[in-house]
């Protein structure tokens, strides 16, 4: 009761430019390893809605017993991923996933944890993003991407990455390379079972679908402003890097 009545407060409209602000501040605290003790309150927050929702707490940081880490900048397939590899294992895998936290990654590959992380287009990545939570701005959608992968990028020799297209529609391939990568022996996905069965179903609310659109419209008209050129143009070149170093990985069909 509690944890729905907080839910009610935070999606009011009052609440929109203290959840703007705390969007960027979680996210500078989420890649910096020296504020990494200021990030905990927003990882216990985080870890109540996931025991909430009938999830595993755990999952929500890095562990030494974690056998994988799912992750990825917001809006880039990790709700996909993540369902899609559960879905598809034959005993339960310790995943870590949806961290959204590029400290708790270095942390796992430290550790010597696999990690697969999932990449998207900047522009369908902030649009996702912005769209799903309105109060999000395209300018700190798209900072925040080049600061997520950015900090990542030093360490794409230590991970899987993989491409949208990658994510969801050979995802029997990227695990492949995640087995041959770290070792490992999880269950390939069978990929059309997964499309089939984890994406979202279709809303009952048709007019809550009406509204996402409309404020996917109206981000979209945002994102190609004139005055966003400079960003968006760094975001798709760190993409380009990127997506050059998943094609060595995942080689296409």
């Amino acid at each position: 009761m509690m944890f729905k009545h907080i839910q009610k407060i935070q999606s009011s409209p009052l609440m929109n430019k203290p959840r703007q602000l705390s969007f960027s501040f979680r996210s500078l605290l989420a890649r910096e390893p020296t504020l990494w003790p200021l990030y905990q309150p927003y990882l216990w927050w985080s870890k109540v809605k996931l025991k909430a929702e009938g999830g595993y707490p755990e999952e929500r940081t890095i562990n030494p017993d974690t056998e994988l880490v799912i992750d990825g900048f917001q809006g880039s397939a990790n709700s996909f991923a993540t369902v899609a590899f559960q879905l598809s294992q034959k005993r339960h895998v310790r995943l870590a996933h949806h961290l959204h936290a590029p400290t708790q990654i270095m942390q796992a590959i430290e550790l010597g944890i696999p990690v697969w992380l999932t990449i998207r287009e900047p522009v369908d990545t902030v649009i996702s993003l912005t769209s799903r939570w309105s109060y999000v701005s395209v300018i700190q959608g798209l900072q925040s991407y080049i600061e997520f992968y950015s900090k990542l990028e030093p360490y794409t020799a230590n991970c899987v990455i993989s491409r949208f297209d990658q994510t969801t529609q050979r995802l029997d391939q990227v695990i492949e390379v995640v087995n041959a990568k770290f070792g490992t022996h999880f269950d390939l996905v069978d990929v059309a079972r997964a499309n089939l069965e984890c994406r979202p179903k279709a809303s009952d609310a048709p007019e809550k679908e009406a509204r996402r659109e409309a404020i996917k419209q109206k981000k979209k008209r945002e994102i190609a402003a004139a005055k966003n050129a400079p960003l968006l143009a760094r975001a798709n070149r760190l993409y380009q890097r990127f997506e050059a170093f998943s094609e060595q990985q995942i080689v296409s069909p």
